[in-house]
């Protein structure tokens, strides 16, 4: 089946929220966009029960995760990198394979260096990657909408954060789907 026809599944993702760290985020392109719809992708997936794993890149010297992101998970798993492939890191790797999941949604900055690091290798490892656009950013336009199409050839399906969150429920009149209007109607 082609990948871009293939539906989420909420039973088969991980969100992986790559280095949204402060000093990276503030010169970025729309960075209270990227933060709202990062936001908006921690609510459902913890509505759904989908598992959330965050990176940063090099804390010592670049800071942490944004605090206002991590606090909306009651234990966040936090892993510190400083490959640009969140996947070349051993401690996500593992992480992530425990997980036994095979759709991979990410989030973050930057577009065109780790993201797109972290989504092609996914890809060559056998995972769906779909990338919410909306909620990934980069210093300059032209470097996000190179990482994107990079991203797309290299076979992840780009997408947005509201489409995922439509995709992800499935159906409206659900528990879940009554829990997420609110979230719905704020984007």
């Amino acid at each position: 089946m082609n990948q871009y026809a293939e539906f989420l599944n909420k039973d088969d993702c991980v969100l992986l929220l790559v280095d949204i760290q402060k000093v990276m985020l503030d010169p970025c392109v729309q960075p209270e966009l990227i933060e709202k719809n990062t936001s908006a992708l921690i609510d459902i997936a913890q509505t759904l029960n989908i598992p959330i794993m965050y990176s940063e890149h090099n804390p010592e010297k670049l800071g942490g995760f944004l605090p206002q992101l991590l606090d909306k998970v009651l234990e966040p798993e936090v892993y510190s990198k400083l490959e640009f492939s969140c996947l070349e890191n051993e401690a996500i790797f593992r992480s992530l394979q425990k997980k036994d999941k095979r759709s991979l949604l990410l989030a973050g900055l930057e577009t065109h260096v780790c993201v797109f690091h972290t989504g092609a290798h996914a890809v060559r490892l056998g995972y769906r990657v779909h990338v919410a656009s909306d909620a990934v950013s980069s210093r300059s336009v032209l470097n996000k909408e190179v990482g994107l199409r990079r991203l797309e050839k290299a076979g992840a399906v780009i997408s947005s954060t509201e489409m995922i969150i439509f995709e992800l429920l499935n159906r409206a009149g659900t528990p879940d789907f009554r829990a997420a209007l609110p979230l719905l109607k704020a984007l």
